[in-house]
Parts: structure tokens; sequence; C-alpha cells
């Protein structure tokens, strides 16, 4: 009977284990690599950080155009998204108030996702969806 269980809780562990490293990393790893992290594509490598922002665009001309033309739109929407951030911390915002806002912040973004070239919006150049 007693070998029974340490076979069993051997082959759990074992089983545990091997789901785990299937999985992918976690904890540091989930954060600093694999395009999910901080550093990944959500904060710092995600939303206008790419090569077209910094002048690496090579033949990629509409990435600048983008971004000449939805230049206004974008600092709209930054000062608006602070706006909302700052009444949000604000105790004596009104829930209309954060209503109203958060309305306003999601027309800016309807309107810069429709001058979006339309190979952007596909999922890449040859329109392959992008599943990262």
């Amino acid at each position: 009977m007693k070998r029974l269980l340490v076979v069993l809780t051997v082959t759990a562990v074992l089983a545990l284990g091997a789901g785990a490293f299937a999985f992918g990393p976690g904890w540091f790893g989930g954060m600093m690599g694999g395009g999910y992290g901080m550093m990944g594509r959500g904060m710092m490598g995600g939303y206008g950080m790419g090569p077209g922002m910094m002048g690496w665009a090579g033949g990629y001309g509409y990435d600048q155009r983008f971004l000449d033309e939805t230049k206004d739109l974008r600092r709209q929407l930054q000062e608006k998204q602070f706006e909302y951030f700052e009444a949000l911390r604000d105790p004596k915002t009104s829930p209309e108030v954060l209503t109203g806002l958060q309305k306003e912040i999601t027309e800016l973004q309807q309107k810069i996702y429709q001058k979006t070239p339309r190979t952007a919006q596909r999922g890449g150049v040859f329109g392959s969806p992008c599943w990262y």
C-alpha cells in the first residue's frame, strides 16, 4: 500500500511538472520574455513603439504617413486619458463625468482606427493573423 502511494505521488508530481513546462514560462519569464509582459507587446513594446515610430521603417512609408496624419488625434487621446485618470483619482468626481470621458476616449480611438493602414488591421503585410 505504501509503495502504491509513493508511485502515485511521484507520478502526480512528474505530471504537474510536465504540464507546467509545457504551459510556458511563469513569474519572471512571463514578464520579461515571450511578448506578453511589461517588456513585450503589452506596455513598452506594443502600441506606438514599432520600427516606424523610430524612423526604421525602411520601405514602409505608410507608417510614417499614418503617424503624421494622426498626430493631433493621438495627442488629444493622450490628454483625454490623462484627464480621465485624474478624474478617476479624485473621489469627488461624479460617475457621469467619468462616463463622458470614457465616451470621448472611445470616439478618439475609433477615429485613429479608421485612419490605420488596412494592412495593419488585417494583422500584417501578407494578411496573416497576429497570434501574440
